[in-house]
């Protein structure tokens, strides 16, 4: 059980209004000083639409030995797990069937270490042996396993988190720059002095930048199905069709 309120280290926050998400990232890498040298564990938090994934990818790509962490593998690996005991043991899957000793059971199921030389979960039990990294997109991906993911992502939320805070010093233990980001309600428990929240001063501005993200994307999408369309034409049909 995590507890309601958990020491929370000092977070600095950078406003992104007008900044690139390469100036995002450099003014991060500035505070964290010389501590990506030795490893450590970067905390990024933010509303949607404020380009924490954007962020991520650029400090993924400029600090040394650098690798970002999700929980959906996580969250994914168990739901296996539990479909598969729903599975041989001739049970509908519902969310009154995962009892917390079973829970349990299957947390103890996961691995976090390093595995043909790299790190990467292992799933061992109810006759899986598989590494996260060879099936995230096959096995995990799966329709039983994903239409089932909200259940159990429901009850075992401090299990994860709580796996993902060992993962990641394992991980910064090991002399790498291992960078976290989503919710800072989830977050919060991930203990580290290096947590940055990225903000924009008008939360209208958030909508926005989100409108303008959806419109550019759907313009994309428009000159990739027809190259001869120009930019204008593009960009004003993907605003129709927001509309």
């Amino acid at each position: 059980v995590l507890e309601a309120n958990p020491p929370v280290e000092a977070t600095f926050k950078v406003d992104v209004l007008g900044k690139s998400a390469d100036a995002v990232a450099e003014a991060i890498i500035d505070r964290l000083g010389k501590a990506p040298a030795s490893g450590c564990i970067l905390v990024l938090t933010g509303l949607s639409g404020t380009g924490k994934g954007t962020t991520v990818s650029k400090l993924q790509a400029s600090l040394p030995n650098a690798a970002s962490w999700s929980n959906g593998n996580v969250f994914r690996a168990l739901t296996l797990l539990a479909v598969t005991h729903c599975e041989q043991s001739n049970l509908e899957f519902k969310g009154e069937v995962l009892t917390p000793d079973l829970l349990q059971k299957f947390i103890s199921c996961l691995e976090f270490g390093k595995f043909n030389g790299r790190f990467d979960i292992r799933i061992s039990g109810l006759g899986h042996d598989l590494l996260v990294s060879e099936v995230a997109n096959t096995v995990l991906k799966e329709p039983r396993v994903s239409k089932n993911i909200p259940t159990v992502a429901e009850m075992t939320q401090g299990e994860v988190v709580c796996f993902a805070a060992k993962a990641a010093e394992l991980m910064r233990a090991d002399g790498m720059n291992v960078l976290m980001e989503g919710r800072s309600q989830t977050l919060d428990y991930i203990r580290t002095p290096h947590r940055f929240e990225l903000t924009l001063p008008e939360p209208i501005v958030i909508g926005m930048r989100r409108a303008a993200q959806r419109m550019m994307g759907g313009a994309l999408e428009g000159l990739k199905r027809n190259p001869q369309t120009d930019a204008y034409h593009a960009l004003r049909d993907a605003l129709f069709r927001m509309l």
